[in-house]
């Protein structure tokens, strides 16, 4: 048996292994898209007391880009599994292996193989410790962690695990999460090491750096939540992208006539220039959403701005989860220095769980469309425009399955790209 076909198989016996279990099943709030929230729980008694969890993912990936002389295909499988304690003393901890596997066609860029016919599928073969950390929580209201861990911070404009590609990113560092502040909810997190998407083999794969996130949300207010934040980023190996960005943002839901909700979020930030960056810059950014709701149905208008300093450079989030921002297509998870704007409006529709007849196998069937015109911040320029499509059913006994589509079409930035994505996966 060869080591691919023995991680296969590994892969597959810890899935039915956990399927014939009767406890943890999928929960219905999972998106691997977005992937799992950062978990804050009250402490257990024992150390016995924990969790283990697991989560495979088979996924292909089709892309034509114009410019290339020959279309991806990508075939690979992802696991994830992990175990936590329970609280002794105060304290648990936790850790999660993560391995990715080329099944079938391996057509495709990984950005290590040397295959720049293709267009790149950052989704190299890999085998990591993703995370692994000591936490305490012996100081009321305090939750302290230490170690390698998972962190989607908001809406993962800024930090997140960039979960929708095979290797999650994960960060070295330390944590502390308060919420003994009256009305307040406080966190400061370090980061000295980010284990990017890329793997260990890559020389991109890791980022030393001196990172620090501070974070305080207001308690839920008659207008919604206040958030504030200021990220300090010094990368040390990319230091092109350190910047420090100042900002907040309101974000709420009102309930109107006839079962209709207004939902919202308003935010502002500042970038600058931080540590080694080569250039000098102040830049802004916008998002300004607005949307109605009824039932499962949500309609949503988005402006987003990134801004330019006269064309040297522009607001960036080197550690966002960039997928789910500016279209599917992933053609400006980079900005160009000429800032962007993204004018886009988005439906979701989301079948009730308990549907029954012949619905009842799509309960909970979530339905996404998305609609992008992209300009630059300055110099007026028509980037391109993308429609996006996104399908995601939760099956039995924590199985799912996933397709998605992407079509940019470019006017004066990049050229056309189209993705077609089916992915089929199992979380425990």
């Amino acid at each position: 048996m060869t080591m691919r076909s023995a991680v296969i198989a590994a892969s597959v016996a810890i899935s039915a292994a956990a399927g014939s279990a009767s406890a943890l099943a999928q929960s219905s709030g999972y998106d691997p898209q977005q992937g799992a929230p950062t978990r804050y729980q009250p402490p257990h008694t024992g150390i016995l007391n924990g969790k283990f969890w697991t989560d495979t993912r088979y996924r292909y990936e089709y892309v034509d880009q114009a410019n290339l002389p020959k279309d991806a295909h990508a075939s690979t499988i992802r696991n994830k599994t992990g175990i936590e304690s329970g609280f002794f003393h105060g304290f648990r901890a936790g850790v999660e292996g993560e391995f990715v596997v080329n099944v079938g066609p391996d057509d495709f860029n990984n950005t290590i193989n040397g295959k720049t016919q293709y267009p790149v599928v950052a989704d190299v073969e890999s085998a990591e410790v993703d995370q692994a950390y000591l936490e305490s929580q012996n100081i009321p209201g305090v939750a302290l962690l230490g170690g390698r861990y998972l962190e989607n911070l908001d809406n993962m404009r800024y930090v997140g695990s960039v979960a929708w590609r095979q290797n999650d990113q994960t960060f070295d560092g330390a944590k502390a999460t308060v919420t003994a502040l009256p009305s307040v909810t406080f966190l400061y997190a370090y980061i000295g090491n980010v284990n990017r998407i890329f793997g260990d083999s890559s020389p991109v794969g890791n980022i030393h750096s001196n990172v620090h996130l501070m974070h305080a949300e207001s308690k839920e207010l008659t207008i919604g939540k206040l958030t504030a934040y200021t990220y300090l980023m010094d990368l040390y190996d990319l230091d092109r992208f350190s910047n420090a960005s100042y900002g907040g943002f309101l974000k709420g839901k009102q309930p109107l006539t006839g079962s209709i909700d207004y939902h919202y979020r308003f935010e502002y930030a500042h970038q600058t220039s931080y540590a080694d960056t080569p250039v000098d810059y102040d830049a802004d950014y916008v998002r300004v959403e607005q949307g109605l709701s009824k039932g499962g149905l949500t309609a949503t208008l988005v402006y987003e701005l990134l801004g330019s300093d006269n064309g040297v450079a522009s607001f960036q989030t080197p550690l966002a989860t960039g997928h789910v921002f500016n279209g599917f297509a992933d053609v400006f998870l980079v900005v160009p220095p000429t800032g962007l704007q993204d004018f886009f409006a988005q439906v979701q529709y989301k079948v009730p769980e308990s549907s029954g007849g012949p619905f009842s196998y799509f309960g909970g069937l979530r339905l996404l469309a998305q609609y992008h015109e992209f300009r630059s911040a300055v110099q007026d320029l028509d980037y391109g425009s993308e429609l996006d499509f996104y399908a995601y059913l939760p099956l039995r006994n924590g199985f799912y399955a996933e397709a998605k589509l992407a079509h940019y079409e470019a006017d004066q930035y990049f050229i056309d790209v189209q993705k077609v994505i089916f992915g089929l996966g199992y979380q425990y």
